[in-house]
């Protein structure tokens, strides 16, 4: 896996852990690679201020978000396991109506799935993983990963309460 450039180590890692695990390929998938561009493109427009940056940047993009979003307080990562972590950060996410979600990694993969497969996925990943979005489909909130040790719930209109949690 080494040889192959950095960005695809997590794309790889996934799919190895897809295939360990059996995580049916209908819940949880790789999203088109003719339309990443697209949800990449939804994601930037609605919650990145453009004012500030024009190339869409994934890995940063969590640093020029626009003014008007409402953030959660950050899940501090380096103070917990990680599986604790990661079940703190899906008690931030609501329902949705089909509860399936986009997850856009830094490095430009998207994927599509239901929580329990994505979280599941999370869960097993060993290291590769840098930023990440799961963004609700119809793109009015998200919840950020940062490398760095923190994530956090950001909502485009208010409308879900994920503050309140």
């Amino acid at each position: 896996m080494r040889t192959k450039p950095v960005r695809y180590w997590i794309r790889d890692e996934i799919e190895d852990i897809i295939k360990e695990y059996n995580i049916d390929r209908n819940n949880f998938y790789e999203y088109s690679k003719f339309r990443y561009k697209d949800i990449i493109q939804k994601f930037a427009d609605n919650f990145v201020d453009r004012s500030k940056t024009r190339r869409i940047d994934l890995n940063y993009c969590w640093l020029n978000l626009k003014k008007d979003l409402q953030v959660s307080e950050p899940i501090i990562e380096y103070r917990i396991s990680w599986t604790d972590f990661l079940r703190k950060v899906r008690e931030k996410m609501p329902e949705t109506d089909d509860n399936k979600f986009y997850m856009i990694l830094s490095e430009g993969w998207v994927y599509e799935g239901f929580l329990d497969e994505i979280f599941a996925v999370l869960n097993e990943t060993t290291g590769n993983l840098e930023d990440f979005y799961r963004v609700s489909r119809r793109f009015d909130w998200f919840v950020c990963y940062c490398s760095d040790g923190y994530s956090y719930a950001v909502e485009k209109w208010g409308i879900n309460n994920l503050f309140d949690k």
